[in-house]
């Protein structure tokens, strides 16, 4: 069982619309439109993340790397 959030290739952006949906499965071969263009990122549509991981089994699943405790107390503290 994995969970989307945990892996590296997952992103939540701002300003998921009905028509381009920017939170998702940003893995290279799985997106639904990648481009190689530094400038042109913002136009790119990541893969469906619920639909790719629908059983909790993502063959490309990689985790993400934990921060370190002190890392994360900072962050606990700016909140």
């Amino acid at each position: 069982m994995v969970e989307c959030k945990d892996c590296i290739h997952f992103r939540r952006l701002p300003g998921d619309t009905t028509f381009r949906r920017r939170t998702g499965c940003y893995h290279p071969q799985l997106m639904e439109q990648k481009l190689s263009e530094n400038f042109n990122r913002a136009q790119e549509i990541p893969g469906d993340h619920t639909v790719i991981n629908l059983r909790h089994d993502c063959a490309k699943f990689t985790a993400r790397a934990r921060k370190s405790l002190v890392a994360r107390l900072f962050q606990a503290m700016r909140t």
